[in-house]
This record gives structure tokens, sequence and C-alpha cells, in this order.
């Protein structure tokens, strides 16, 4: 391996926090990060310090996610074990408050306070994973990011890619439905053509080529074939033509979806609309628009 590949991840830096026979302490730790949504499980990844002597003493430990204005407490946190200075008394530095569990440090993007459910040894370090107690964030504020050697800030958000398509509140309505609540759709559709003809199929008030939603896990070529024989048409599906993410808008709403596109091909005697000219559907016209 390249020296010094290690440098060129990206993380944020927790400040950990503790409270037990060794003291109130803080430490840095680069490898903090998120493990569960529910429950909410985090993980960090320390070396035998009194951080870990705290945790293994008390059960718990603070995650505190330092903001991009805290590069200079992050430096203090990791340049000073806790057996040499007492860092959360040092006057001007650290401003805390006590949690339920640990002290927790003001000013951060994150802080969360945790019981502790694993410890192991991973290689040179001890991983350590908790679940959260108590958590809160400060949505003003914007995490260091700790990258070849140096903190940085985020820069801004990137464009999501999505092509933004604008459609009829019922279109909308028939759409989020479809979604069944999830954060995105995810499609399966089909492009059927025959003789100069495409394939169309009703959805809400207006047309739609044939598409079905996929739950998690499911294969989309299946789930489509299935679709398509519920809706009386006899199709093959082929293969995938393209993969189209849209970012569906309607007066003041939005949805993400996600249209994995097959090429069918028509077996005859199907049912179903076929038209020689697409209806004036935005979503319709951008499966058909070639990749």
């Amino acid at each position: 391996m390249q020296d010094n590949v290690h440098r060129y991840f990206a993380t944020t830096v927790g400040l950990i926090t503790t409270d037990g026979k060794h003291g109130r302490n803080v430490m840095a730790a680069e490898w903090t990060m998120q493990v569960s949504y529910e429950p909410m499980l985090i993980a960090i990844f320390i070396h035998d310090s009194p951080t870990l002597w705290n945790i293994r003493d008390s059960g718990s430990f603070g995650v505190n996610i330092a903001s991009d204005d805290q590069a200079e407490l992050v430096n203090i946190a990791g340049g000073y074990s806790g057996t040499e200075v007492d860092k959360l008394g040092i006057p001007g530095t650290f401003e805390t408050y006590d949690g339920k569990l640990v002290p927790v440090i003001k000013g951060c993007a994150l802080n969360a306070e945790c019981c502790v459910r694993s410890v192991q040894e991973m290689g040179d370090h001890v991983m350590i994973v908790g679940e959260a107690e108590a958590a809160a964030f400060d949505g003003k504020k914007s995490p260091l990011v700790y990258t070849r050697g140096n903190y940085r800030r985020i820069a801004g958000k990137l464009p999501s890619g999505r092509r933004v398509v604008r459609v009829a509140p019922s279109t909308f309505d028939a759409f989020k439905t479809m979604s069944g609540g999830q954060f995105v759709l995810k499609c399966a559709a089909a492009l059927a053509e025959k003789d100069g003809k495409v394939l169309v199929a009703k959805f809400g008030r207006s047309w739609m080529a044939p598409a079905v939603a996929v739950e998690r896990g499911h294969s989309y070529e299946a789930a489509l074939t299935k679709h398509l024989a519920s809706i009386g048409v006899r199709a093959g599906v082929q293969g995938i033509v393209k993969l189209e993410r849209l970012m569906l808008k309607s007066k003041g709403r939005a949805l993400r979806a996600n249209f994995v596109v097959y090429k069918c091909r028509a077996k005859g005697g199907e049912e179903g609309r076929w038209v020689t000219r697409l209806p004036r559907n935005t979503v319709l016209r951008s499966l058909f628009k070639k990749a």
C-alpha cells in the first residue's frame, strides 16, 4: 500500500467526554461514526487511555461532533493525555454543562450521551459501541472535516443530479401514494414498443409507462414482469435501458423518484393502450427520452 494512504479518508471529529475514577476528561477521536438508526448506536475507536479507563469504569461516554469553528479545541483535546492535563479545566477553552451521563461540550454540531453496548479490540484500536440515551444537534453549525492531515470546512451542497419534473397535483398525489411513504419512490418502468407505437397505462388522471414500485431486496425485472401480467400485458422484459432519477415537484411539494427503465418486447394479444404520440405527461416523456 502507498505510504500515508490512511490520510486520504475524510472524517468528522468526535470530542469524546467521560467522567469516572480517572476524572472528567475529553479526547479527540477521528474515527467516530453512527452504525445504527434504531436504536441509535455510535461507535468510537480509541487507544488504551484515561478515556477508555473511564468508559470501562462508568459504562458511558459522550460524543460531541466538533463544529468547524472548534479546530483549536480538537487540537487541545488530541494534543494532551488526561494523565498529563485536566483538559476540561483549562480556562477559556471548553464550555461544558452536565448531561444525564457525562459532561457535554457546548458549540458542537451534535451532542450524544451513550451507554456502552459493546467493547472489542480491533487491530491497534479498541472499538466501543454505545447506544445514545440523549442526543441533540445545532442546525446552524457545520461539522469539522479532517482529511489529508488538515481540518477543512464543508464547502456547500452539491447538485443532486436529478432532473426536476413538474407535475399536476393529482399526478403528484398518485406518485406519493405509490411511494408508500418512502423517502424515495423506487420503480421499475416498461418501455414496450411495437409497430411504431408505445404502450401506456392509466395513472391517476393521466397516462404513464407501465410502472410498479419495487420493495427493497426484490428483483426489479421480476416485479415488472409480474406487474405487466397483472394488467393484461404480454411483453417480455429484455434489459435495462437506463436509470432515470427525477425530482417530482408540485405546488411546493417534492418527491424523489428513481425509475429503472426496461425495454420490453410485445408478445402479441396484449391489452392496454398503444399510441403513436406520447400523452402530455412530463414524467412519461422523461422516461422515453433517450439516455
